[in-house]
Parts: structure tokens; sequence; C-alpha cells
């Protein structure tokens, strides 16, 4: 646990600093395991960021025993990083462990750790070329420019136009925002992104869109984690992590890094101290991150399907 919250710390700290305005900058694509299977969001975000510190060029994980299968080896010294995963246990009426949850009585959550490394601290490199090529082509960005040059994402044009689980409108003011009472998402237009910079311009528009989608998955109807968010207050500030942390893991799996919204440079010193004092409090977060993410993903696969 005191590994996690330090490297929330570090970047949290980072990001206060001015040295980075970005939570990740890492390659595109999500965090998986050799076999292509995409880590949970909980262990997403983590294992992202430990790819970014470490400046590992793909975020691709494996167990000591699957750089044994592939041939490979894990390098003298290189150190493991912990992965979480809850499994459930079915248990009947007499307490007995049983697969068919219909037959079950009781359940039960049992967290199972798993040590892993990144490729780069294996062998794997050298002794398995051809996989190598493989994640060289699964991990290229693809640019995607409109005819004004910024950035274009089908999948969240598609939510923003109705696909999305509440009304979303764009209009020309400089506020974006989600509102509990009316379940509406209001946006500035994407074309007063295009600035400076009109394909970072784009990135900026879709990171806005994605932080306010993610404060409408906790309506009280949906994932329940709004009751208590009042203006200034702790929850409020709380909520405002989950929604940076949503929205950062979401469009690093499209292929964009989002800014952390200037608005919440204040929380930045609370949110620190919480997780310094308690370290569950990151646990619960990344749990209410993992949630979230979900729900965006869901509603993008059925709009790209």
């Amino acid at each position: 646990m005191q590994m996690y919250c330090d490297m929330m710390i570090k970047t949290i700290e980072g990001l206060k600093e001015g040295w980075r305005q970005t939570w990740l900058t890492t390659s595109f694509g999500r965090p998986t395991n050799t076999d292509g299977r995409a880590y949970n969001s909980m262990n997403e975000f983590l294992l992202l960021m430990l790819t970014e510190m470490r400046g590992w060029k793909y975020p691709v994980f494996v167990t000591f025993n699957r750089a044994k299968q592939m041939g490979a080896s894990v390098k003298k010294g290189e150190k493991s990083f912990p992965v979480m995963f809850w499994k459930l246990i079915y248990k009947d009426k007499n307490g007995n462990i049983v697969d068919d949850k219909k037959d079950a009585d009781k359940c039960f959550p049992m967290l199972r750790v798993f040590d892993v490394f990144n490729v780069e601290q294996t062998t794997i490199p050298e002794e398995c070329p051809t996989y190598m090529e493989k994640l060289a082509k699964r991990y290229t960005e693809p640019e995607m420019k409109g005819e004004e040059g910024m950035y274009v994402n089908d999948g969240l044009d598609a939510l923003i136009a109705g696909a999305w689980c509440c009304p979303i409108s764009c209009k020309k003011q400089d506020r974006a925002f989600y509102s509990q009472t009316s379940d509406t998402i209001t946006l500035p237009t994407k074309e007063q992104f295009n600035k400076d910079d009109a394909y970072v311009g784009g990135m900026e528009f879709y990171a806005t869109a994605l932080h306010e989608m993610a404060h409408s998955t906790g309506a009280e109807k949906r994932l329940n984690r709004l009751a208590k968010t009042t203006f200034g207050s702790k929850d409020y500030g709380r909520e405002e992590l989950v929604a940076e942390l949503t929205a950062a893991i979401c469009g690093h799996e499209l292929g964009f890094n989002t800014a952390v919204q200037t608005n919440n440079a204040a929380y930045l010193s609370s949110w620190l101290r919480t997780i310094k004092q308690e370290p569950k409090f990151l646990v619960s977060v990344l749990s209410d991150v993992g949630k979230a993410v979900t729900m965006i993903d869901e509603h993008l696969q059925k709009v790209v399907a």
C-alpha cells in the first residue's frame, strides 16, 4: 500500500511544482500483460505512472514465471511491482467453497496480489524480437486530424452528440460543468480550444468533456457518488480527483494525455495531506475511478463497434 501512496504523492508533487502539466505522458495505449490482457483501472493508473517514472517505452508487464515460459528471464537486481485483483469467493450455508454462485449462501471478496515486471526489466527484448515488433505496432499512436487540424476522436464525438448517458450541449462560453439538478453537461465549443496548437486544442476539448462525463457517472441513478459533494468541501475535492484521474485514464486509452485543470490546482495540497494521513483513501478513490472509467469505456464500445 505504501508504494502506491508514495507514487501518487510524487506524481501530485510534480504536478504542483509545475514540472509536468499532465498526469500521464507515456506512450499511447493501456497497460497489459504479455498476452495483451488489460489490467483493471485501479492497476492501470498505477502501472502507467510507474512506466512514466521509470522511462519505459511500453506499459507491458510480466510475471517471473511468464517471462520464463517465453524463454526469457528477469534481469539481475530488478524489483517487481505488486498489482491487485479482487476475486469473489462463494460459500454455501455450511461454509464450504462452491464454484457456482447459484449454490452459494454468502460471497466474500478476496484480495490477490501478483508481482510483475516491465518487459524492459527482463531479457524479453533480446530473446523475443518478434514479440517486441508486435508491441511496437500496438503502441504506435495514430495521428487523427480534422479539416481544421484539430485532434478528432469519433467515439467521443458520438457520445457528445447524444450517445452518452445524459445530454451534452456545447455553447460558446467559458465554462464547462455537470449539473446534478438537470443531469446535463455543458461544454464550450470545440472551436474555442483552437488556439496556438490546433491539434493539442482538440485534445484539450475532449479532456474537458471526459472530466465532466466522469462527474456525471456519479449521479444517484448511476454510481451514486455525488450525494455529499458541496463546493469547497473535502468530498468536493475528492470528486475532482476522481474526475481528473478518470479523464486521464480514458484519454490515455484513446491516445492522448489530459492536462491538469487549472481550477483544480488548489486541491492538490489537500489531496497530498489526505493520502499521506490516510493511505486507504487512495484505494477508495481509485476504486471509484475504475467504476467511472468502466462506464465510459462501455459507452465508447457501443458507438465504435
